[in-house]
């Protein structure tokens, strides 16, 4: 029986592998007929990755298959697209971490996690830009795609913020783990910056291998995000990420207004007792009055 399901397991890997390497094939060889099309309404897929509130857990066979999938991947946005799916399993580590009150195993998360980020950084680094208009399109049209995982990966990383605000976490604990939070968002928000300096180069070259002037690399890379529907993204991952913020800035009014009622009632009972203290003055004291003898 074990003997059957290891070779099951083997023979799903091969079989991922050789999905995988056909894809890249594809990728590499085939044209797209055409790169722009008629902007619509962000897909439900990726309305349901913006909104996640990361639940569940992380399995190890998804985390081992995309392990493997990005081994054998060789294209770079591919690769980065791996590696953001990585880190989405790290922040649902820190999520369920926090429901378990485990800050050690929160802050391992979140530095795996900023770890993850930096590789995806390196991958943007190493994308070519290519030397014909069609390829370059191409090139920009994946950039783009990998701004959008960017997007929608701020948009978890905000929600990962609400919800460890909504936690029963201490202040102590909270402070222990924000250095890490805060990485996470900038690196995550630094990718961006990133992408777009590519995005620029791509611009550059068009501009020099197409005899293109700016206003019309501008109206390209426009058509390219049109296509698929960044703006939108942007403005629905925006609201969540305003949403997290006023959800934890309430919850932090919430608790500093709290710890000031408490130190208020601490410093009413200190005065009191003092004030006790100060009206009882020695000899003072009531003596018990006398019985009346009988006679």
């Amino acid at each position: 029986m074990k003997t059957l399901m290891i070779i099951g397991l083997i023979a799903m890997l091969l079989l991922s592998v050789a999905g995988v390497m056909a894809e890249d094939a594809v990728d590499e060889n085939a044209s797209e007929p055409s790169l722009i099309s008629e902007p619509s309404t962000i897909d439900q897929e990726t309305s349901d990755a913006i909104d996640e509130e990361l639940n569940g857990s992380v399995s190890p066979v998804d985390e081992g298959m995309t392990r493997l999938k990005l081994w054998f991947t060789f294209n770079q946005e591919k690769k980065a697209e791996l590696e953001l799916k990585l880190a989405r399993m790290e922040l649902v580590r820190a999520r369920i971490a926090a429901k378990n009150n485990n800050t050690n195993a929160m802050e391992k998360a979140l530095e795996a996690h900023n770890k993850i980020i930096a590789k995806v950084q390196e991958r943007i680094n190493k994308i070519n830009v290519e030397s014909t208009k069609e390829k370059i399109k191409e090139t920009a049209n994946k950039l783009i795609g990998l701004e959008r995982a960017i997007q929608v990966h701020e948009a978890r990383i905000a929600k990962l913020n609400e919800i460890l605000a909504n936690e029963n976490l201490t202040t102590e604990q909270m402070a222990k783990i924000q250095n890490r939070l805060d990485q996470a968002e900038n690196n995550t928000a630094h990718l961006k910056d990133v992408q777009a300096a590519k995005i620029d180069k791509i611009k550059t070259r068009l501009m020099a291998i197409a005899n293109l002037t700016q206003e019309d690399v501008d109206k390209v890379i426009e058509d390219l995000e049109n296509a698929q529907n960044l703006s939108e993204v942007k403005q629905a991952v925006k609201s969540i990420k305003e949403i997290a913020k006023n959800v934890k800035e309430q919850k932090s009014a919430g608790s500093k207004q709290d710890k000031q009622e408490n130190d208020s009632e601490n410093e009413s009972d200190t005065e009191s007792d003092s004030s006790n203290e100060e009206s009882a003055e020695p000899g003072s004291e009531v003596e018990p009055e006398n019985e009346t003898e009988e006679d």
